[in-house]
């Protein structure tokens, strides 16, 4: 399952720098980092079981402090009732619940800069941001259904510009789900109300962006 969606982001690699030519305001990137489950089975253990994720960023932006973000990120996500002792649910004593899924996560993202930033305008000019947007998941596993999901986005972070062409950054962000099966595990109280859905997965790590054309002197948005 992983290696079909590591085509589909190869694919997606060669048709994204086509739409960035084609944007003076626009930058592309790749993404590297880690990604965790939350939910049924892992109710708030950050980090636990966390696997490799990586990725592609398309990002245009608007102006110093808004920009709006695409990405593309790949993933597995997984969990077992055993690593958690002490609430094995009684009902599954003989029989705990563990799954293991690959997800193909697309967004998009609007992003606010607290600082005023010109992608790779300035070396060394930084600032803090928060991200927020709509996203969908193909999720396929030999544990769980296939199956695509709607999830709400969002997370914080921090960009740098490294040289003129070459800017970077850190960012932490989460995917609430509308979906309570991720996990294998759906609606274990035996309720069925949305509310109670707790299926979340996370991605956090680094990413290098490139920009093809000169924001300060080509758009006078940036002056």
């Amino acid at each position: 399952m992983f290696k079909r969606l590591r085509t589909y982001l190869f694919m997606l690699a060669v048709f994204l720098p086509t739409v960035v030519f084609a944007q003076q305001n626009a930058n592309v990137g790749v993404f590297a980092g880690t990604a965790y489950y939350l939910g049924d089975i892992n109710p708030n253990r950050h980090f636990y079981r966390p696997s490799l994720s990586f990725g592609l960023l398309y990002r245009y932006n608007i102006n110093a402090r808004y920009a709006i973000r695409a990405n593309a990120y790949v993933a597995d996500l997984s969990g077992n009732d055993l690593d958690f002792p002490e609430r094995l649910n009684p009902d599954r004593p003989l029989n705990p619940a563990r799954f293991q899924t690959s997800l193909l996560d697309l967004a998009v993202q609007a992003e606010f800069n607290f600082l005023p930033f010109t992608p790779n305008a300035g070396k060394w000019e930084y600032t803090p941001y928060i991200s927020a947007g709509i996203a969908g998941s193909m999720i396929m596993g030999s544990d769980v259904d296939a199956m695509n999901t709607v999830t709400f986005p969002f997370g914080a972070g921090v960009k740098v510009n490294f040289t003129s062409r070459l800017s970077g950054g850190a960012e932490w962000g989460f995917r609430k789900t509308f979906s309570d099966r991720i996990d294998g595990v759906e609606n274990p109280s035996g309720t069925s109300s949305i509310i109670h859905n707790n299926d979340w997965y996370s991605f956090m790590g680094i990413f290098i962006t490139y920009k093809f054309f000169n924001f300060a002197t080509e758009c006078p948005a940036y002056d």
